[in-house]
């Protein structure tokens, strides 16, 4: 007769791999958000390993203690942030020698994350950063923190020590494997029916993410006939322009624009959780504060070391599976996201232009994304 107690029943499913890695990954991101060390490895046991703390969150006692890791710690900054600074000959992201006295002061301005004016010659030994650095600098923009970190190259007997004082480990293949140009994973968590002013037959339709933290909103506006393309419009979050009514973007006036479009006739609405075209608000403050200087809206993520554009619209294809629509017809003048709707096998029929109204405030910004992001005018067609 079978024991129970020999085989007890499985009480919780089994995680797979990919399941334990975005796990791993979710850790690792979190450690870095609330200023503590994580540890970066390769596949190879006997390879150092990368300690390494997030400047934007690293406090004066962390940083002492880095500082006495046992080895040389170095400032890692990527590729656009090192342009901002003057070194024009960086196309990939570097870890730099910071002459001391270190402060913490020091390092946030180098790193973009405290306003004023950051002295590029504190830098020296400029040295291509490795796969583990790299992983380092995608956990730091997936945690939407400025892509800045404080990093030590230890030797691998160390690893043990670390873990002991509970410096969590992530390998940099986990983070690579978040990081492929694939869907996340999406809960359908919650809906109700919102009467809105555009249209009293709405219903939102909650999203989260699994990996991570982030919630996405799809709002389904009347009742869209799935057999026919589905005008549907990707917005990406906007606190500033779609809550405040900011004047320093058309993102609030192309919210409401859409909504009213989509009710005419049935459409989605996906709220997208990528504030600051995904470096999130904070970073989107201090973008602010550089355009106020002088930088456009691109030359100013860039100065903070992030890409043009750190969005990949995956979730809205993974959104769109769910609600059961393939064919769209979609309300954007960004070709980007036709192009990422597509890849993700959403069939694109059509493209609406979606135009706001410019002000004297906003004028710079749209001229912005239509001579530098390839934004499309009224009349522009995407094939």
């Amino acid at each position: 007769m079978n024991n129970p107690l020999l085989h007890p029943p499985t009480l919780l499913p089994q995680d797979s791999s990919d399941d334990l890695v975005a796990i791993r990954f979710d850790r690792a991101r979190t450690e870095l958000r609330h200023g503590r060390a994580i540890v970066v490895m390769t596949a190879d046991p006997q390879a150092p390993v990368l300690l390494a703390a997030a400047i934007e969150t690293l406090s004066a006692a962390r940083l002492r203690w880095l500082n006495l890791a046992g080895a040389e710690p170095r400032l890692l900054l990527s590729a656009e942030r090192l342009h901002a600074l003057g070194w024009r000959d960086a196309s990939t992201a570097r870890s730099l020698h910071v002459a001391g006295p270190v402060t913490l002061e020091l390092l946030q301005t180098l790193a973009a994350v405290s306003a004023g004016p950051a002295d590029p010659d504190k830098l020296a030994d400029p040295q291509i950063a490795s796969p583990s650095m790299e992983a380092a600098l995608g956990l730091a923009k997936r945690a939407r923190l400025t892509p800045a970190l404080w990093v030590a190259e230890l030797p691998a007997a160390r690893l043990a020590a670390l873990e002991a004082a509970q410096v969590l480990p992530i390998a940099a293949t986990d983070v690579a494997h978040m990081r492929r140009d694939g869907q996340p994973q999406l809960l359908r968590v919650s809906d109700a029916h919102v009467p809105i002013a555009a249209h009293e037959d709405c219903t939102l339709v909650l999203f989260r993410e699994l990996d991570g933290d982030a919630e996405h909103v799809a709002i389904i506006v009347g009742q869209p006939d799935l057999s026919q393309p589905v005008p549907v419009r990707l917005h990406s979050s906007c606190l500033t322009g779609d809550l405040l009514g900011s004047l320093r973007c058309d993102c609030g006036d192309q919210l409401r624009r859409a909504i009213d479009v989509l009710a005419e006739a049935g459409g989605v609405l996906l709220y997208l959780a990528q504030e600051g075209r995904g470096t999130g608000l904070a970073n989107k403050l201090r973008a602010y504060r550089l355009q106020d200087g002088g930088l456009d809206t691109i030359d100013a993520d860039r100065h903070l070391g992030f890409s043009a554009d750190e969005r990949d619209f995956q979730a809205a294809v993974a959104m769109l599976e769910a609600l059961g629509i393939a064919r769209i017809r979609l309300l954007t003048n960004n070709p980007a996201k036709i192009a990422s709707m597509r890849r993700g096998g959403i069939d694109v029929v059509d493209r609406l232009p979606l135009i706001a109204p410019i002000n004297p405030h906003n004028s710079r910004y749209i001229r912005t994304k239509h001579e530098r992001a390839g934004h499309l005018q009224t009349e522009d067609e995407q094939d």
